[in-house]
């Protein structure tokens, strides 16, 4: 069944709209200034290595855990060879003195007093 030429138009419109938009690129997604909450026992430090299934933070060298968990400043687990050095962390060790969590500290979180 034919459309009738209004029908057409509005059908015809949508679609070069729709076209126009798949092929106009996004804006770069701007950082929010993302802010997490912390477990009360995390402590604070400059993580300045990450060598050997070991980590330097404030100087001193931990293990990490077999398990360990790396978030960055997105919140986006990440694997320890693509940690960046020096950076300011949150972390949390296990009862072994291992690290078993560690946090990339945003700019917005860096900046909170608690973190400096």
């Amino acid at each position: 069944m034919p459309l009738d030429p209004i029908s057409a138009a509005i059908v015809g419109s949508l679609i070069g709209a729709a076209v126009e938009t798949a092929q106009t690129p996004s804006a770069p997604v701007q950082a929010t200034g993302l802010v997490r909450q912390f477990p009360a026992e995390t402590r604070r430090g400059v993580m300045s290595a990450l060598v050997d299934s070991q980590v330097s933070i404030d100087g001193r060298i931990y293990p990490l855990s077999p398990g360990v968990v790396i978030r960055n400043e997105h919140n986006i687990a990440i694997p320890p060879l693509m940690t960046p050095a020096p950076v300011l962390v949150r972390y949390q060790t296990d009862a072994f003195g291992a690290v078993q969590r560690l946090w990339i500290l945003s700019a917005a979180e860096a900046a909170l007093p608690e973190n400096r």
